[in-house]
């Protein structure tokens, strides 16, 4: 039975190295220069430093989330944590986007800048839901020792980091543009 299971964890592996979900860059969107008062400015590295710590915070979960994964995936013992460390990682993501959508825009940015931010404001929520639903395949993973469910992870946790990297773009274009 050992066996078995240990076969069907090498092929399960073996189809998430298999699996590329790369796409060519998008070419990036180029917005002018943002003229703002030194008080605007300081609004909006608020907000910069406050998306900045939520995301921080939340991918420590997700990096301890993933490394006690890996260590199962190598063929290490399922840690009696492991469940607790992965709902943890979950509700990080859910609280990091429930924070986010609580966070207000600042007021001062012209219309197309305001858009860009809310956009990306978007796309980091949604980069955590996604997240968040890459760990139910995990726990899925412990509880049935389903390899399926790891090419769903995969494509879950694929899915998170694209958004998380388009958010992130945008986030620093607007920066860019305000000279911050």
């Amino acid at each position: 039975m050992k066996n078995i299971v240990l076969v069907a964890l090498v092929i399960g592996v073996m189809a998430l190295c298999g699996c590329s979900t790369e796409k060519a860059p998008a070419p990036q969107q180029q917005i002018p220069a943002i003229t703002l008062s030194a008080a605007d400015k300081e609004k909006l590295m608020a907000f910069q430093k406050e998306v900045l710590s939520i995301e921080n915070l939340t991918d420590k979960a997700i990096q301890l989330a993933l490394d006690e994964l890996k260590s199962v995936l190598k063929g290490g013992e399922i840690s009696i944590n492991l469940p607790s460390i992965i709902d943890k990682a979950k509700s990080e993501c859910l609280r990091a986007g429930e924070s986010l959508a609580k966070k207000a825009i600042p007021e001062a940015l012209p219309p197309e800048a305001r858009k860009i931010l809310d956009d990306a404001k978007t796309g980091l929520i949604a980069a955590y839901k996604t997240y968040a639903a890459s760990f139910d395949a995990i726990r899925s993973f412990v509880t049935d020792k389903n390899p399926m469910t790891l090419l769903e992870y995969r494509k879950k946790n694929a899915e998170a980091q694209e958004l998380l990297k388009g958010a992130t773009e945008k986030l620093k274009q607007i920066m860019t543009a305000a000279g911050v």
